[in-house]
């Protein structure tokens, strides 16, 4: 620890001496000395959590600002409208307002209905599931695919060979 303090001492004598190349030198030797600095685990932790808070408030501002301007957009664009039309306004805001609130309700009834089915369709995929994976129904599949299986083979051997009529006669039922 006390070698840079030498070596600066060395170092500023050459500077004030006017010995260029020496001083070059000697700075160097002061860098070398240095003890290298590295951060504590604590101080990375509690600056790494001071600016993930400051990200997320800045974040919090920047939707804060982003609503405060949309409702300032909608209260001036309501008053000019309303320096506009006048009293023809309140007849345009109400119906405004009566067409949202009751497209609102609709479509909060239309995802209300689409939750419901798709709960209903969720429950009989478990059931289905349920009843598949059951020991019984897996062996009971076993042998329906046997049975499809030998019908396959038979129906291979059945168009493999040379059918014959004895007798091309008319059928009578």
């Amino acid at each position: 620890m006390g070698r840079w303090r030498t070596h600066t001492e060395g170092w500023l004598a050459a500077e004030h001496r006017g010995e260029d190349e020496a001083a070059d030198a000697a700075f160097g030797r002061v860098f070398q000395a240095l003890p290298a600095v590295e951060p504590s685990p604590a101080f990375v932790s509690r600056t790494a959590e001071a600016a993930w808070a400051v990200r997320g408030r800045r974040r919090w501002l920047a939707g804060a600002a982003a609503a405060a301007a949309a409702v300032l957009v909608v209260a001036t664009a309501a008053i000019v409208l309303y320096a506009a039309f006048g009293g023809r306004l309140a007849w345009l805001l109400t119906t405004t307002v009566t067409l949202a609130s009751t497209a609102g309700v609709s479509l909060i009834g239309a995802g209300v209905a689409a939750a419901g089915w798709w709960s209903a369709a969720a429950a009989a995929g478990r059931a289905v599931a349920t009843a598949v994976a059951s020991p019984y129904s897996v062996a009971a599949l076993m042998a329906i695919e046997l049975v499809a299986v030998a019908a396959l083979v038979l129906l291979h051997r059945l168009l493999r060979s040379e059918v014959e009529f004895r007798s091309p006669q008319a059928f009578c039922f």
